[in-house]
């Protein structure tokens, strides 16, 4: 039996009392099923009973299961509650807030943008977490940030639509085919070759599958079927442009990553705007008492998304030359 419980398990044990679905309540909390069972049964295990009888569908709460609710919601009430009174109390000399980006954003983005002189608390005391876009999701569905900066599209995969969250538009930037250029500057690799042609490709390893299925969106406006032919995959942009620019195959990146490339000629957008993307960026938070220098800052993003609806909102691939 383990002697250390999670925060965490809580809030998971509180997601399927309130769904009675194992499925429904992973994907609210962000994590696969079969993580989220095994969150519940260490939970179980820690409690020294079954809360969940498993042999309806619905599931239904044990007896133990009923009573552990209310104790349950009423502890991390106060919980929460401790926690925002003390950081309160510190002040706001003693608290950073922390976010979760994707490589790319952290990089290119986040520095300029939390650098508006017109942030409350400017400036602003942060910490950064980088890392994929699951990672970054995670950090936020399991509460190690207070804020995650990540991309978003129509089309795409559903970003933190379940659950208690909320979002806020920051910016916009756009996927960009691009290949490395000859001594001419004249690009190494195109699209627009005969059918059936091999394409080197860069592609996104398989852990930063949200922008792998936006790019699947994108060739399948192409006329024919593109030969690509992976010759390298990372999960960061970064690395996936010096890959470009050494000549080693195309590959989609963000407008905003590789802009000075583009324009100190040691890359070339291919395809046109047929094979390119808009796509938001946005900030996630969860719903509920925040710091107040997290407050403020929302309220700041809040009232300017509210003064650029319908005008020109940050573009990074525009503002950021």
């Amino acid at each position: 039996m383990r002697s250390i419980v999670e925060l965490a398990w809580f809030e998971d044990f509180l997601e399927i009392a309130a769904t009675r679905n194992f499925s429904t309540a992973a994907a609210s909390r962000n994590i696969s099923q079969p993580a989220f069972s095994r969150r519940i049964r260490a939970l179980e295990a820690w409690v020294g009973a079954e809360l969940i009888d498993r042999s309806t569908y619905p599931v239904h709460l044990t007896s133990a299961g009923n009573i552990f609710v209310p104790r349950c919601q009423e502890m991390l009430r106060d919980v929460y509650r401790l926690r925002t009174d003390c950081r309160n109390a510190a002040g706001a000399s003693s608290r950073l807030l922390t976010f979760a980006a994707l490589h790319t954003l952290a990089i290119y983005f986040f520095p300029k943008w939390i650098s508006q002189p017109d942030m409350p608390n400017a400036p602003v005391r942060s910490s950064m977490h980088t890392g994929d876009f699951l990672e970054c999701v995670e950090h936020l569905s399991s509460g190690k940030c207070d804020f995650a900066i990540t991309y978003d599209h129509p089309d795409g995969p559903p970003v933190l639509e379940a659950g208690p969250f909320e979002s806020l538009q920051i910016g916009r930037d756009r996927l960009v085919l691009v290949s490395g250029v000859d001594e001419t500057g004249k690009p190494l690799f195109d699209i627009d070759v005969p059918e059936g042609t091999r394409i080197p490709y860069l592609a996104y390893s398989w852990s930063d599958g949200y922008l792998g299925k936006l790019i699947s969106l994108i060739q399948s406006r192409w006329r024919s079927p593109l030969n690509f032919s992976i010759v390298y995959q990372s999960s960061l942009a970064e690395g996936l442009k010096q890959m470009a620019i050494a000549g080693q195959g195309v590959v989609w990146l963000p407008q905003i990553c590789v802009q000075k490339s583009i324009a100190q000629g040691e890359l070339a957008q291919i395809g046109g705007q047929q094979m390119s993307l808009e796509i938001e960026i946005r900030i996630f938070r969860r719903v509920g008492a925040r710091s107040r220098d997290g407050e403020a800052l929302w309220k700041y993003l809040s009232r300017t998304a509210e003064q650029t609806r319908g005008h020109h909102i940050l573009d990074p691939a525009l503002t950021m030359r």
